[in-house]
């Protein structure tokens, strides 16, 4: 009996220290990778004080090396888009420019009455109030009022030296007239530009 408490206390302060390696991410935040690391860790740990399978040693073994794994994907995925897309998901228009996107809406098996029942928590009673709606990666619903939108496209344009191409299609621009709207702001190399987004006033940047 002894022997369980202190194994028990010791994975208690252990894995305390352990998901704070996960930096200050909320929960609702953690993407399929993390997600996964953590039911699988909470699974190790349950046949280590459950069985004679699993030694403590070798359970610690194993959660180390998914939260190394976790810090690589991690390290990975910041410095590709494409990657980061892939382990992450990518959010997805609910309501684009006041219209609702039924065909996305099928793909993400997504109703009218789950769309409606994230507006009213968002205290928002009617569809016609809203210019757009994504559904997050984590599976939570930004929404942006006709009233409180300031931009042609709430994504950015460039994220960390990055051009999202995606956003410009939707706005039926192209790289050529990034890269001239840029230069009117004296911004010749588009890996100095940490966020850029079109607002209605024009190009609101920040630069590294």
């Amino acid at each position: 009996m002894f022997k369980v408490f202190i194994i028990s206390v010791f994975l208690y302060v252990y894995l305390t220290i352990l998901l704070r390696l996960f930096g200050k991410k909320e929960f609702s935040q953690l993407n399929v990778f993390d997600f996964v690391v953590f039911l699988v860790i909470a699974e190790i740990t349950t046949m280590s004080l459950e069985s004679q399978e699993l030694s403590v040693i070798e359970s610690v073994i194993a959660t180390i090396t998914l939260i190394v794994l976790d810090r690589v994907e991690s390290f990975i995925t910041m410095r590709s888009k494409k990657l980061r897309d892939f382990f992450e998901g990518r959010p997805c228009y609910i309501i684009y420019k006041g219209k609702i996107q039924y065909q996305n809406m099928k793909k993400l098996r997504y109703s009218i009455d789950d769309l409606c029942h994230h507006l009213r928590v968002s205290d928002i009673d009617s569809v016609s109030k809203v210019d757009f709606a994504v559904l997050e990666t984590n599976g939570s619903l930004s929404v942006i009022t006709k009233q409180d939108s300031q931009t042609h496209l709430p994504d950015a344009l460039i994220s960390d030296g990055t051009i999202n191409e995606e956003a410009l299609q939707l706005l039926n621009k192209d790289v050529s007239w990034l890269k001239n709207e840029l230069k009117k702001k004296h911004i010749s190399h588009i890996e100095d530009v940490l966020y850029c987004i079109l607002e209605k006033n024009g190009l609101y940047v920040i630069k590294k």
